[in-house]
């Protein structure tokens, strides 16, 4: 009785099992008419084999994962080190050819430069480069450096100023270029074929020069500026200083108001206070006398003179134009005279450009260049 039961419940178990395998067998339409909220997923890992042992496949595959990163680790760690090698390799031999090159200079005195360097009016090969040409002008010194100068501090180009109706002109096309660090003499005669004398040259020379006088043609330039163009507080408050014969010096004031009166009338701006600028100013063209307290009126004309050009300076101008500054003075004056103008022109910041009009020879003969007119 018991077996027979027994077989019944193991029939029903089989036919159960048929059920549910016959149910994971039916058609797809069967499974599509399941709802989607109802699909379930599920994922299974076998890791036991047929024998009841766990398959390390995974873990062999980590493992030769990580031995594969570890020899690629090994290889970009070989790259780094040959790449370092390499360029220790380079650096000796940047460093070889330094050394060899420090050798060789120390081998070698002749200046470089030197060597484009041509005597001066010597003709330009032809042949030369541009960059031996530029080393050339620029190693030559003197007059070639003018020619790197777009403007010249002071020019007079072709000036002409008409003389009385109907006669000749008194200045005919007056040409001449002046630079800053340079002394220059306007050397003026008496014309006799035109009857033009030395004193009318001269008095139309500071006229045009100062731009009191329009020239009937040509210009008058300082630097890129037209002088005409200019107002007469910037032209002579800030670019041109004037030394004339006539009224250089204020005769009742001390050498100290002197200055400071030049000073007051230019509407600069001074970064120290004017009474010592002053002082600098009048020490720095050779003024020996006292300051203040003296009238400048009762000193002796050679300090005058130095009063007077201290004037010139005090408004910073780069130009600096005297008629006659040594007219009336002996021989030793002169010399001081032009020395104080000759170290304006040659030292110091700024380096002026100085224009003496002067009827003397000698006078003429000591600045570094002479214009006759």
């Amino acid at each position: 009785m018991s077996d027979k039961n027994n077989d019944q419940e193991l029939e029903k178990t089989t036919d159960a099992t048929a059920d549910e395998v016959t149910s994971e067998t039916e058609p797809n339409d069967a499974i599509e008419s399941v709802p989607a909220n109802s699909v379930q997923f599920s994922v299974t890992f076998d890791d036991v084999d047929d024998e009841g042992t766990v398959d390390d496949g995974i873990y062999s595959a980590l493992a030769s994962a990580e031995t594969g990163a570890t020899d690629e680790t090994s290889e970009a760690e070989a790259d780094a080190i040959a790449s370092a090698n390499a360029s220790a390799e380079v650096t000796e031999r940047n460093a070889a050819r330094v050394d060899e090159t420090l050798r060789l200079a120390k081998t070698d005195h002749k200046d470089a430069l030197a060597e484009h360097a041509e005597p001066q009016g010597k003709a330009t090969d032809p042949t030369m480069t541009l960059a031996s040409r530029i080393d050339r002008v620029l190693v030559g010194g003197g007059s070639d450096d003018i020619l790197l100068k777009t403007y010249p501090t002071f020019a007079l180009n072709k000036v002409t100023v008409a003389g009385p109706k109907g006669k000749v002109n008194i200045l005919d096309d007056a040409n001449f270029s002046c630079y800053s660090g340079h002394a220059y003499a306007l050397l003026i005669s008496d014309d006799p074929d035109s009857g033009i004398t030395a004193d009318a040259k001269r008095r139309a020379l500071m006229g045009v020069m100062s731009g009191l006088t329009t020239p009937a043609s040509g210009t008058v330039m300082n630097k890129s500026a037209n002088i005409v163009e200019l107002e007469p507080v910037e032209l002579r408050g800030h670019r041109l200083g004037i030394v004339p014969q006539l009224h250089a010096v204020q005769p009742n004031l001390d050498a100290e108001q002197n200055v400071l009166y030049a000073m007051n009338a230019s509407n600069r701006n001074f970064l120290k206070p004017k009474p010592v600028i002053a002082r600098e100013l009048l020490a720095k063209v050779g003024f020996s006398e006292a300051t203040s307290g003296v009238a400048v009126g009762t000193l002796p004309l050679v300090q005058q003179r130095l009063v007077a050009i201290a004037r010139a300076i005090s408004t910073e101008a780069e130009v600096l134009i005297l008629d006659e500054p040594t007219r009336g003075l002996n021989a030793d004056d002169e010399v001081t005279v032009f020395a104080a103008l000759a170290k304006l022109a040659h030292t110091g910041d700024p380096k002026h450009c100085v224009i003496v009009l002067t009827a003397s020879r000698e006078l003429a003969e000591a600045a570094d260049t002479l214009f006759k007119i």
